[in-house]
């Protein structure tokens, strides 16, 4: 159903206009002015950390792989693949997640996501993950190795973010091409 508002003919146009963008302006702020920054995480609900990953294959985007996405080591769900090799998540704080990417062919890649943060932190940057997919035929791949995470992200108050623990990417990444005896 469409619904068309005439302006009675003694009300100038231009009058129409500014009353239609003033009474937009205020349906706004009562709508959208509920998302107010806030003091304490205790205040507001639905606290998340923002996840932004890109899968690569051979230094190009990926197409056609499967995003499957666990809490707690429970399966929640599983996603096809974005717009040239994409996904977004957002994950609850003050969680475990792990997100294993599958494409046929290629060795499978998972990453686990500790979302804790201190209890008055209340403004955090997203984390940005990218996946580089390898061939699951290549040769000197411990297999061992690579049922467990490629990386372990977590909160670093050094950095004031969340990152993935670089002595642990270093280990597995030498423990999977099977090249080194570095020990953890």
């Amino acid at each position: 159903m469409t619904t068309h508002l005439t302006a009675p003919a003694h009300v100038h146009t231009g009058t129409m206009k500014w009353a239609f963008l003033l009474s937009g302006l205020v349906v706004s702020t009562l709508v959208f002015g509920q998302g107010k920054l806030v003091d304490r995480r205790d205040q507001a609900e639905g606290w998340y950390l923002p996840v932004h990953g890109q899968v690569m294959v051979n230094g190009e985007k990926a197409d056609t792989y499967e995003l499957v996405l666990y809490k707690d080591n429970v399966e929640l769900g599983k996603a096809a693949s974005g717009k040239k090799g994409r996904f977004e998540l957002e994950l609850d704080i003050d969680q475990h997640y792990s997100i294993r990417v599958v494409k046929p062919g290629y060795q499978e890649k998972m990453i686990h996501f500790d979302t804790a943060l201190p209890k008055d932190l209340v403004q955090y940057p997203a984390y940005d993950c990218f996946l580089n997919l390898v061939p699951s035929d290549t040769k000197h791949m411990d297999p061992f190795y690579t049922d467990f995470p490629s990386a372990i992200v977590r909160y670093d108050p050094d950095m004031g973010g969340f990152y993935h623990s670089e002595h642990y990417l270093t280990h597995i990444q030498t423990r999977v091409a099977g090249i080194a005896s570095a020990t953890f």
